[in-house]
């Protein structure tokens, strides 16, 4: 089996296999063996959006037409005519998956699409009692299966997704005698481990894992009654782990979401409302900016990008704060406007740079 790369790549391999048979380090023969273990997987994706958007539009079709005659249609053979055309869409990427993969790819998403949309239709129909997140809970399980028979990275992206807005419900539906919240400590590993055993390990994926996590810890923190001080903090010490500690396989990946979400609660925590509800609260806001700063010139230093663009944000922060009641409006945006602009520069120079160091 041929393992599928970008264009570039494959070009880079091309490139790198003529360059060693110029210097006699492998023959002719031997580099087209070795090149002929490696497919381009550009040309295909225009086909892949094409029918992955045909099969939604069908999918929506279908469950308009559904929609629009529900009243009319009894409980049960509603129920049967969901599952009929589930079925049907299941079979039909089954049987086109030997000769048109991708064909075969988007009847099996119209399938996951009918079987979602007939939990929240069926739960209106017979009247279940449950909260609209539990519906999201059961989505993503019911497609887990098949993202993992196809090794479909989009179907454990949307799932990873459902459990995210299924999480922000959990424990209030919990509290109530509903679905148990702790189901997600069992989903939250698996979704890990079919990442790292099942799709390749998929960056897409890892993000949205590690936001479903992210996610889950602050729900569960304030079922808990924990101080919102308390709570954002803690993302923001898990961001700068993250960030500064990234995972072997996702250095990346873990720098830029570390990065995103200590970003956005650092920037949080220089506000003193969310100081309130502590004792010193009219200090802390200052000496957490402090900190904040301290770790932003360390990564400022060691050439972050993304610690480039909290920095930015983070005077823009201040820069609003305390010009915005003092300054005519006109000038006011035209200073903003005019350190936009600079901040765009910097980046973008302190960009070409990296790329330029990473190229020598």
């Amino acid at each position: 089996m041929k393992r599928s790369v970008s264009k570039q790549q494959f070009t880079f391999l091309q490139q790198e296999f003529s360059f060693l048979q110029q210097q006699g380090k492998m023959k002719e023969a031997d580099a087209n063996e070795m090149l002929s273990l490696y497919e381009a997987k550009g040309s295909t994706n225009f086909v892949r959006i094409l029918l992955a958007f045909g099969a939604i539009l069908v999918g929506v079709g279908i469950l308009s037409f559904i929609a629009g005659n529900w009243a009319g249609l009894t409980p049960f053979f509603k129920f049967g005519l969901i599952v009929a055309g589930m079925i049907l869409a299941y079979f039909a990427g089954y049987k086109l998956e030997r000769d048109y993969e991708r064909t075969s790819r988007s009847m099996y998403y119209i399938g996951a699409a009918i079987f979602g949309a007939g939990i929240f239709l069926i739960g209106q129909s017979f009247h279940l009692q449950h909260t609209v997140y539990t519906d999201f809970l059961l989505w993503g399980i019911g497609i887990l299966p098949l993202a993992y028979y196809l090794k479909d990275q989009l179907l454990a992206v949307f799932a990873s997704a459902f459990f995210t807005i299924y999480s922000f419900s959990a424990f209030t539906a919990y509290a109530v005698g509903s679905f148990d919240p702790f189901w997600l400590f069992l989903l939250i590993p698996l979704l890990f481990w079919m990442n790292e055993m099942r799709f390749g390990r998929k960056s897409s994926l890892f993000v949205m894992n590690v936001l479903l996590s992210v996610a889950f810890i602050v729900n569960m923190l304030e079922f808990f009654h924990v101080d919102e001080w308390i709570s954002v903090l803690i993302v923001f010490v898990l961001g700068v782990l993250l960030a500064l500690a990234p995972l072997k396989h996702y250095r990346t990946e873990s720098s830029w979401a570390g990065s995103v979400l200590f970003g956005i609660t650092g920037i949080m925590l220089t506000f003193p409302f969310i100081w309130e509800d502590l004792r010193f609260g009219d200090s802390a806001p200052y000496i957490f900016t402090a900190v904040f700063v301290i770790l932003l010139l360390y990564l400022l230093k060691k050439n972050s990008l993304p610690a480039i663009l909290i920095t930015c944000a983070l005077i823009y922060r201040y820069y609003t704060d305390i010009s915005y009641n003092f300054m005519p409006k006109s000038l006011f945006f035209i200073i903003g406007g005019l350190l936009l602009i600079g901040f765009g520069f910097w980046f973008e120079k302190s960009r070409r740079e990296t790329v330029k160091r990473h190229e020598e």
